[in-house]
């Protein structure tokens, strides 16, 4: 039986964070954190006036939209442990001379940590994503304004233009950003910062009632009891490993990374963290559900089939393939893919990568054959190097491609 998404988002990724050096660090206190024997805490909003504060939307329920914006004020999400070690912080100071507690939220975190679970209306039906300047992995998950009003852009943009995609994608949206307003400090970049909800029923909605499971929980081992098999073979039952896989994991994502970047420029991040899979009372696999819509965006093809630039802000946009090859060929790839398949060759022995990934270069081959244009010739990743923002710069790693041509 799949354990619900709460439970498999926190408690089924160990052991699955071994792509780089930096995967498995978090400055994160230990009650807040996913793998933690803390099933919740509590997020206590300040209620302050609309006049302070940047609001972006992109259809929220009547109910997510009554919760979080009210007549005169908004309610404004700040992480517990941002409140503790950021006092000084500008917006803070001003948050608490202008607002009023307004009670308190009970969440618990999701796999990305600074994502938390709304668990006061029973069932989880939605998120909301806080500013969490702490590092993860390789940096701080800032949760500045034009990170928030780019999400709510694209989010609003995918739902608009969602006929261009297959029966098989669905996706988590963003639907309300609240970002405190620039308070003009002399900074290189503007830093005021908010927070994001996140509808989690995926879109397109759909009447039955179905389970969401994170890709990385195929193959991860659960927190409390490392030995249990891993849920893929579960989900596979008495099918055909291989084919199982390629159709209803692997080949269906390819063509979503390909129709969101030739339909809209985006460049999906379609790792173990960001990919859910939407079963059937079953167990089968119904949707490829993605969440996060902080993508890449590439302005070169964007440019090329006439889409509009009204709508985009500045965050994330790309000139140039280096993004396009980590999100591809290593966040997708190397990351999850790679691992995926290496968990089943374990069990079945007779079966290779290439086995996987030969399918996959051909679809991908098939699906855009002007990918050239595009990619580089060779992987692209992330650097030891930082820009004047802490951001890892890329490198080429002068590896051949594995899953694309």
């Amino acid at each position: 039986m799949i354990p619900p998404l709460a439970y498999t988002d926190r408690y089924y990724n160990e052991g699955t964070r071994i792509y780089s050096s930096h995967a498995d660090y978090t400055e994160a206190d230990q009650q807040y954190r996913p793998n933690s024997i803390f099933e919740s805490f509590a997020l206590v909003p300040l209620r302050i006036p609309k006049s302070q504060v940047n609001i972006y939307t992109a259809n929220p329920t009547d109910q997510l939209l009554n919760r979080y914006i009210l007549k005169e004020d908004v309610l404004f999400c700040i992480h517990p442990q941002v409140l503790q070690h950021f006092q000084s912080d500008p917006y803070i100071i001003r948050m608490q001379e202008t607002g009023t507690v307004a009670g308190s939220i009970t969440v618990a975190p999701s796999s990305s940590t600074r994502t938390l679970y709304v668990l006061d209306d029973g069932d989880i039906s939605h998120a909301v994503k806080v500013h969490f300047p702490f590092r993860i992995s390789r940096y701080g998950r800032k949760m500045r304004d034009e990170v928030i009003e780019q999400a709510i852009n694209i989010s609003m943009e995918l739902e608009n233009g969602i006929h261009h995609l297959d029966d098989k994608f669905g996706f988590l949206r963003e639907v309300i950003g609240i970002s405190h307003k620039n308070l003009n400090y002399l900074t290189a970049r503007n830093e005021n910062w908010g927070y994001l909800v996140r509808d989690m029923l995926p879109f397109p909605h759909l009447l039955e009632n179905r389970i969401l499971l994170p890709g990385f929980a195929l193959y991860g081992k659960n927190f409390f009891d490392p030995e249990k098999p891993p849920l893929l073979f579960e989900l596979i039952g008495s099918n055909d490993p291989l084919v199982f896989i390629l159709e209803n994991v692997m080949l269906p994502i390819v063509r979503h990374w390909v129709d969101c970047f030739l339909h809209f420029g985006y460049m999906l991040e379609p790792h173990g963290q960001n990919v859910l899979f939407e079963l059937d009372p079953s167990g089968g696999i119904e949707r490829i559900v993605h969440r996060d819509l902080s993508v890449g965006i590439d302005m070169r093809r964007r440019r090329q089939i006439g889409l509009s630039q009204d709508n985009l802000n500045s965050y994330n946009r790309m000139e140039s393939g280096e993004f396009n090859s980590i999100t591809y060929d290593m966040f997708m790839g190397s990351h999850f893919f790679d691992a995926i398949a290496g968990c089943c060759i374990e069990r079945y022995p007779e079966l290779s990568p290439e086995d996987f990934r030969s399918p996959c270069r051909k679809l991908f081959a098939r699906a855009f054959p002007n990918h050239r244009e595009f990619f580089p010739e060779t992987v692209h990743y992330f650097s030891e190097e930082r820009d004047k923002f802490n951001k890892p710069l890329y490198k080429d790693t002068g590896k051949t491609p594995e899953w694309r041509p």
